[in-house]
């Protein structure tokens, strides 16, 4: 992964893991559940880099494809 990747924990509804957004600049920011246990947290993350790592936000697949993929 060469991108840059800045983690933040936010308040979300409990049914809300984590969300990734890319920026204009090719770094991406990752929002994390402050709800979530800890190891809900550190899931949460792992798949969010996964989607990262697959270039998901930057392909023409199915969201459901991409979310069996990054696990």
């Amino acid at each position: 992964m060469g991108s840059q990747v800045y983690v933040r924990m936010i308040a979300f509804p409990r049914t809300v893991n984590a969300v990734t957004l890319p920026n204009d600049d090719g770094s991406f920011d990752v929002y994390i559940n402050a709800k979530l246990p800890p190891e809900l947290q550190v899931k949460a993350l792992e798949h969010e880099l996964e989607h990262i790592n697959r270039d998901h936000f930057y392909n023409e697949d199915p969201v459901g494809r991409n979310e069996l993929e990054a696990g």
